[in-house]
């Protein structure tokens, strides 16, 4: 459920940030700056996409943008964002809060300001994110009506500007093939919009090759997409090498395209992608822990080197304690590699634990099969 509720979310906030440009400034040079500040960003290049952003913010002050492309810039600085980094969350909540504070105040002033209105949205579906991105479903609930709302209305207005289709094509798809893959939920969603799962790729798609600014979310989402419910991860590689042209620096991007190449077994790939997540570890302990889960991978299935590997997995493991439960389906593959190990020592009772947790962890279960 707490998947279901991230789509929800992130669909809200992407997109509200593609919708400022009909009104935001109405300046191409301004919008050309958030842009390039964005591309900076999921480049992780944060000290010029947040040199761009303050001059966005003292440029218009007043305005929730300011603070909001703040706020987003420090989710991904120190993602995988979650309670153990407290001074960063604050200043995440702080700056979502004061987006939302100025977005009010937009909307007291002019009803139909479509700026104010997203931007309220956005600033409260980010929080919600981050609640939901770390088990705190309770802080989210209260909000879900308010974005069903906006999602709904999208679908009005999709023809009249395509960008829409992100959050349309997001919702189309999983408002379908969740309850598919989860049917307790359906008498849950029995009242909603309805979907469909055909369509909501096909415009996700439009997306990924037509979209200024939603490019890169369209791509990872589709990339999720068919490496989970779809369970097709050829398909998946492509968005995921996609990502990695685009945005090279990003560590997030990077493992997905390693966690992808292991799935279709291209182990050839993986070694030349490794050496760049290990020159980034220095500095990024995420990079640090999936670099050895990574490396625990290879000495396991191509090396032999089960004790190696053992040890590499259980060490990933721990580090990843820090991060949970933001990287469950990350160390999934550890606790399924451990499984496998203890499986051909003959240690059945461990195997079956290590499995149990694997798909108890993963967003990916038919890739652990």
């Amino acid at each position: 459920m707490r998947r279901l509720l991230v789509f929800f979310i992130l669909t809200s906030v992407y997109f509200s940030v593609s919708m400022g440009q009909d009104k935001l400034i109405g300046d191409e040079e301004i919008m050309s700056e958030i842009k390039h500040g964005l591309d900076c960003m999921y480049n992780y290049e944060f000290e010029k996409a947040d040199s761009l952003f303050r001059i966005i913010e003292n440029e218009i002050p007043n305005h929730p943008v300011g603070p909001f492309l703040g706020g987003l810039s420090i989710y991904w600085q120190n993602a995988p964002l979650n309670p153990n980094n407290s001074d960063a969350v604050d200043m995440f909540i702080q700056k979502m809060k004061k987006s939302a504070v100025l977005s009010d105040e937009v909307m007291k002033s002019k009803d139909d300001y479509i700026e104010g209105s997203f931007f309220s949205l956005v600033a409260h579906a980010m929080q919600m994110m981050y609640y939901a991105d770390n088990d705190r479903i309770g802080k989210v609930v209260k909000h879900i009506p308010y974005s069903y709302r906006r999602v709904v209305k999208a679908f009005e207005l999709k023809d009249t500007f395509e960008e829409y289709k992100f959050f349309t094509g997001l919702y189309s798809y999983y408002i379908e093939a969740y309850p598919e893959a989860h049917p307790a939920y359906k008498p849950l969603l029995v009242f909603l919009h309805k979907g469909s799962r055909s369509e909501g790729l096909k415009e996700l798609n439009w997306i990924a090759n037509n979209s200024v600014f939603m490019k890169a979310e369209g791509l990872f989402f589709l990339h999720h997409i068919y490496l989970s419910y779809e369970c097709n991860p050829q398909m998946a590689l492509n968005y995921a090498e996609q990502l990695h042209e685009l945005y090279p620096d990003n560590t997030f991007y990077l493992v997905h395209l390693i966690f992808n190449l292991f799935v279709i077994n291209d182990y050839e790939k993986v070694a030349e992608f490794i050496p760049m997540l290990e020159q980034q570890k220095k500095s990024d302990d995420f990079a640090q822990m999936m670099e050895l889960i990574f490396n625990g991978m290879l000495e396991e299935l191509v090396y032999r080197n089960y004790e190696v590997s053992k040890e590499l997995y259980i060490k990933g493991i721990e580090m990843a304690v820090v991060f949970n439960p933001r990287v469950d389906t990350y160390i999934a593959m550890a606790y399924i590699g451990l499984s496998r190990i203890y499986e051909r020592e003959g240690m059945v009772k461990l195997a079956k634990e290590n499995k149990k947790i694997a798909f108890e962890k993963t967003d990916y279960p038919c890739i652990l099969e």
